[in-house]
């Protein structure tokens, strides 16, 4: 089931991102802090257009993928994470194409996201349903030297 999150899963979004970065890519504890101030800024900015949304297995939190305004008609793609237990089991993409959906119900013409080259995987779906490479820059994040990347689907050439 893919459902809204509520204020009891915030613990859940933080821990589950933290935890995997941190033993799958070497992530610092500076990652806890930036998807802590992601998840509330959803809940200071109450935006209709605006979610996350989270799938449940088994009554147990096991994912979760967000929709953010970043501009009239431009939507941003984010915490994106799937339980590794799950994964190659299609919910990835399941969650992707309903954040979309949402997008499109929401009058966005674009969607953006930003990740980097160590997530091959969710590279791999993004490319897959149609994101484009549009912007490639070196940062330092999570006291790591990581080539971030920059997506684009324009909303019309979905077909959901």
């Amino acid at each position: 089931m893919i459902r809204s999150y509520t204020n009891k899963d915030v613990d859940y979004i933080v821990n589950s991102h933290y935890e995997l970065y941190k033993k799958e890519f070497n992530y610092d504890s500076s990652f806890r802090s930036y998807i802590a101030e992601t998840v509330n800024s959803f809940i200071v900015r109450s935006n209709k257009k605006e979610n996350i949304f989270i799938l449940e297995i088994e009554g147990k939190p096991s994912g979760s993928i967000s929709i953010k305004q970043v501009a009239e008609h431009t939507a941003q793609l984010g915490l994106f994470l799937i339980e590794p237990h799950f994964r190659g089991s299609g919910y990835g993409k399941d969650r992707i194409i309903k954040a979309l959906s949402f997008c499109v119900d929401n009058g966005f013409n674009k969607v953006i996201l930003w990740t980097n080259e160590e997530l091959e995987a969710a590279r791999f779906i993004y490319q897959k349903i149609g994101f484009k490479l549009k912007i490639t820059q070196r940062s330092i994040l999570s006291n790591k030297v990581l080539l971030e990347e920059q997506w684009e689907l324009e909303l019309k050439d979905l077909h959901l």
